[in-house]
């Protein structure tokens, strides 16, 4: 019996969570130390399936360089490290979540087309339902179950709530949603546009989604951009989002600033004019203190930084609950600076369809989404 894709996707200042799988159903142990010496730290761990499994580490200390085993019966099986993050700075103040491109009504995942030859996919689809259950809904399902147990000021949806932009989809998704406890505010991704402002399902379920949603939260502003080409779904902001952003963000000039978008808005093929990333981008440069760029679409995760004039402005691209690797993120702003961590939905079904889409793209989604774990996991101070 052998165990494989050991990952370590959850680390804070006090915590981290490894997961795992066996080749044949085991009882397989786990344990946790410092790296320097001391006691085992308290772990919990948890299976489904019999072969997918979860280890929670929990107590540790912060900025400590820890070793964990995973062993059966008494048989090292696995070794590896982490370290917990630095304290964030300050005093707690809030937490919020994001989640993003839950895609409601997507029936084949994985399907990648070459632009105008939307007839033929370069890429092979997966398709995983259990007992009539397709996968965005178990996989989305368990993250918003995991959600509701957390203690939250409130949830950004950052796009891509549906695949196909029908009536029915986004009457689903808003039903789903809906079964959220905490408040929550959804901004458009490229998949929810509609193909006329007559028929625009989403923005009738959503009306508060337009060119810009803006509000300030216990000292903290928020801005919430549409940054979709209505026709291709690219990049662009209008005219209109621009003078609204500008505006927004000037009045926000002595606060932090925490904002989203549905696309990455660093890509440089879409570096177009018409599509006003440059005047995007130089609104973000002379604000003097923005958290950062939080976006998802590439249901993947990365962080890119941009330094300009001695700043350095993180842009963030988290990934999905309904795809490998899984995830939605949460957000402890402190006083001077936050935290950010990954936590991956896990139950039975999820378990089962994260160990197949793994395998989506030729093979590449494993290396290519999962991020390192600076990518999912970090602590940024903010001045003020």
């Amino acid at each position: 019996m052998r165990i494989n894709r050991v990952e370590i996707v959850t680390v804070s200042a006090s915590q981290a969570t490894v997961f795992w799988r066996a080749t044949a159903p085991a009882d397989i142990a786990a344990s946790c130390s410092a790296a320097s010496g001391g006691n085992p730290v308290s772990v919990s761990v948890s299976s489904v399936n019999g072969r997918h499994f979860r280890a929670v580490f929990s107590g540790l200390e912060s900025d400590t360089a820890y070793k964990f085993q995973l062993s059966l019966n008494g048989r090292i099986l696995h070794s590896g490290e982490f370290k917990t993050l630095r304290p964030a700075p300050g005093d707690f103040v809030f937490r919020f979540a994001t989640v993003n491109d839950i895609h409601i009504g997507e029936k084949i995942y994985g399907l990648i087309f070459l632009p105008g030859l939307n007839l033929f996919p370069v890429t092979p689809g997966l398709k995983l339902d259990i007992d009539g259950e397709p996968f965005w809904k178990y996989t989305n399902e368990t993250a918003i179950k995991e959600l509701n147990k957390l203690d939250l000021d409130f949830i950004i949806v950052k796009g891509d709530v549906v695949t196909d932009h029908t009536e029915e989809n986004i009457r689903t998704a808003k039903e789903m949603l809906g079964s959220l406890k905490h408040p929550y505010r959804v901004l458009r991704g490229n998949h929810d546009r509609a193909a006329s402002p007559k028929n625009d399902f989403f923005l009738n379920a959503f009306p508060a989604a337009t060119e810009l949603q803006s509000f300030e939260h216990k000292g903290r502003g928020f801005i919430l951009l549409d940054d979709i080409h209505p026709a291709t779904g690219n990049t662009r902001f209008s005219t209109r989002t621009i003078e609204l952003f500008k505006k927004e963000m000037e009045r926000m000039r002595d606060i932090p600033v925490f904002v989203f978008a549905h696309n990455p808005p660093l890509r440089a093929f879409e570096r177009a004019p018409d599509n006003r990333i440059s005047e995007f981008l130089e609104i973000i440069d002379s604000h003097p203190s923005v958290a950062g760029v939080f976006c998802g679409h590439t249901h993947g995760n990365k962080v890119a930084i941009r330094k300009r004039d001695g700043k350095q402005t993180l842009f963030v691209e988290t990934a999905a609950p309904m795809d490998y690797p899984g995830g939605f993120n949460i957000y402890d702003v402190h006083t001077g600076g936050y935290v950010q961590t990954c936590v991956r939905p896990f139950c039975a079904k999820s378990s089962r369809w994260y160990e197949k889409c793994e395998k989506a793209y030729y093979g590449l989604a494993a290396s290519g989404l999962f991020g390192d774990i600076s990518d999912r996991n970090f602590v940024r101070s903010v001045p003020r």
